[in-house]
């Protein structure tokens, strides 16, 4: 079944209502620490997915859409861009920038503990099981790759917004036209890995989670000072962006039959649709 327009904009409604409205309620009034207002507020896409699977078949469906996200079968260049890509422009923008105090040198054991923090309260869970669990799937299904991956970013740049204004987040260091540039860019990213892995949740856990641990050990942004590290990331994501747009002629990697295919039979059947080990 395609999502009609209705149902996008109903998950819209959930996904940006919770969120917004747990940031500024808790941010206003009450004495939560910043982080735990950010934790709980993260939560609204997911729960919006969760929600459409719910109206769409019952609690199998949410079953189905939870399962996808661990479903560890993938292939081993995958797991590797996964893992290794993200931290890499990170480092790239360090050392383009001179910056130091990396924790990431300093104590590199830290990276698993931290990997498992943003997989579970980082934003990872909070948001996928919506952004790409739901969205992005629901937008391919309607329009080319190349739009729809506009229109989430989009849509994901714009719920943050909150976050800029409130003390304490790393969105409040950096400009949001930097911040939207790079989640627009990252969207594409995120897409054509969603897409080779065919509709693979965890190989987005992974790379969503390795930026958030990324962002954490490896400093491109200081209080109060011009964030040239985080345009320098900006820039490389970008240029990561239009090379795959350019590479993949638009496709992102995506092959509408066997999306559509996968799609009705997670949401019909509530089976899930394999994806052992992706395309090239």
């Amino acid at each position: 079944m395609i999502p009609t327009k209705k149902e996008i904009i109903l998950f819209l409604l959930i996904a940006f209502g919770f969120s917004w409205l747990a940031w500024w309620g808790l941010y206003m009034w009450s004495r939560l620490p910043i982080q735990v207002i950010v934790v709980i507020g993260a939560f609204g896409p997911s729960l919006a997915g969760s929600y459409m699977a719910l109206r769409e078949n019952g609690w199998s469906g949410v079953k189905t859409l939870w399962k996808r996200g661990f479903e560890w079968r993938m292939a081993g260049r995958y797991y590797a861009i996964g893992v290794l890509f993200l931290p890499m422009l990170f480092l790239i923008a360090y050392w383009w920038s001179d910056a130091d105090g990396a924790l990431l040198f300093e104590r590199p054991w830290l990276v698993f503990p931290y990997f498992l923090y943003m997989l579970f309260l980082g934003g990872t869970i909070q948001e996928e099981y919506g952004w790409r669990g739901y969205l992005l799937d629901a937008f391919q299904l309607n329009v080319t790759p190349v739009k729809a991956s506009l229109s989430v970013g989009v849509i994901w740049a714009a719920w943050h917004i909150p976050l800029i204004f409130m003390d304490g987040t790393g969105q409040s260091f950096i400009p949001f036209w930097a911040y939207g540039m790079a989640i627009l860019a990252f969207t594409f990213i995120i897409s054509w890995l969603y897409n080779v892995t065919t509709m693979n949740l965890w190989a987005v856990f992974v790379l969503h989670t390795m930026f958030n641990v990324s962002f954490a050990l490896i400093p491109l942004i200081e209080p109060g000072a011009f964030p040239i590290g985080f345009l320098h990331l900006t820039l490389l994501l970008v240029t990561t962006a239009i090379i795959l747009i350019w590479q993949t002629h638009g496709h992102l990697g995506y092959d509408h039959l066997e999306q559509l295919e996968a799609v009705e039979g997670s949401h019909q059947a509530n089976v899930t649709p394999n994806r052992d080990a992706g395309k090239d």
